[in-house]
């Protein structure tokens, strides 16, 4: 990770708050309707410090502006709810200075306020951040430059810190080095909130069911997602292609089960047949990747590696 000089820390401070041209196009607006959840907070800054407030400020479901960007969005819904505001023009752009009467460099130098979009504390102008409808948008306080948010410009891990599933449990304790999963099931659908938190939120966190499609948005902590067995949810941390990414991301992946694992079971639908003898010849020859839980599913004939024999007995079993 490089290290930032005071000058080129400023700058991503002021607004991430201001940033690098070069990502704008990532981050690109386009118009959007409907509305996000909108807190401004000071959780860092307190009153014994010197604050003028602290705490949660304002936490209301606002309409996104027409533009469709976070800095008209955030401000428009601030000025309404009338409470102080000071947006300040550079260069890079227009950024938010001060909020009812705390401002940037009051706590300490290079502190100011931040915007953080599910969850990811973001690395860009606020008027180049795109809101979906049901996003949640923070803009909050840092004394810190981000680390005492949880975004650390000197920390380049792209692990989860937690992961939980509202509506299913994961089977196995959730430790950020293990990235392979599995949810056990019944017969009918299931439907569940996943919600992961990045060990870095400097880095975007986004889930996807089925494949892992990093050039879509995916499925954010507050989306209902439909589940059931045989289905796969890919979580991705810090991809190469996202605002925020750093180049040797993670991606998690949790097996939806049927009532439970069984050996030659790889796509985890609760029965072996000639689909997964069909997946574990491919696993044979790297056409596809396995992981780890499918590579133990996969050695039918227990010798302790995956090959075309393990197809070979699903397919003697399933002409019985």
């Amino acid at each position: 990770m490089k290290k930032f000089t005071c000058k080129m820390v400023s700058a991503v401070l002021a607004a991430a708050m201001t940033a690098s041209v070069l990502t704008v196009s990532l981050t690109a607006v386009s118009a959007e309707t409907g509305k996000v959840k909108l807190v401004v907070k000071n959780d860092t800054y307190t009153k014994a410090m010197g604050a003028k407030w602290d705490g949660v400020l304002f936490e209301k479901e606002v309409e996104i502006t027409e533009s469709g960007d976070a800095l008209s969005t955030v401000t428009k819904a601030i000025q309404d709810a009338g409470y102080a505001l000071t947006v300040n023009d550079t260069q890079w752009g227009s950024y938010i200075a001060a909020v009812e009467g705390i401002a940037e460099n009051d706590a300490a130098q290079y502190s100011g306020w931040m915007g953080v979009q599910n969850d990811w504390v973001v690395n860009n102008n606020l008027a180049f951040i795109s809101l979906r409808d049901g996003d949640v948008f923070e803009l909050t306080y840092s004394v810190s430059v981000g680390a005492d948010i949880g975004a650390d410009w000197n920390n380049p891990t792209t692990a989860l810190k937690a992961l939980s599933i509202e509506g299913a449990g994961i089977n196995e304790d959730f430790k950020s080095s293990n990235t392979d999963y599995t949810i056990t099931v019944g017969d009918e659908n299931k439907n569940i909130f996943v919600k992961p938190t990045a060990a870095n939120k400097n880095y975007q966190v986004r889930t996807y069911v089925n494949a892992y499609k990093p050039e879509e948005y995916g499925y954010r902590s507050t989306d209902e997602i439909e589940i059931k067995a045989g289905d796969t949810l890919y979580i991705g941390v810090g991809n190469a292609a996202w605002p925020g990414s750093y180049p040797e991301e993670t991606v998690y992946q949790i097996h939806i089960m049927q009532n439970g694992a069984q050996l030659g079971d790889v796509d985890f639908n609760g029965k072996v047949d000639v689909v997964d003898a069909t997946l574990i010849q491919k696993a044979s020859i790297a056409l596809i990747d396995f992981s780890d839980t499918q590579n133990a599913l996969a050695d039918y004939n227990q010798d302790n590696r995956v090959s075309v024999l393990d197809t070979t007995a699903i397919q003697r079993l399933l002409a019985k």
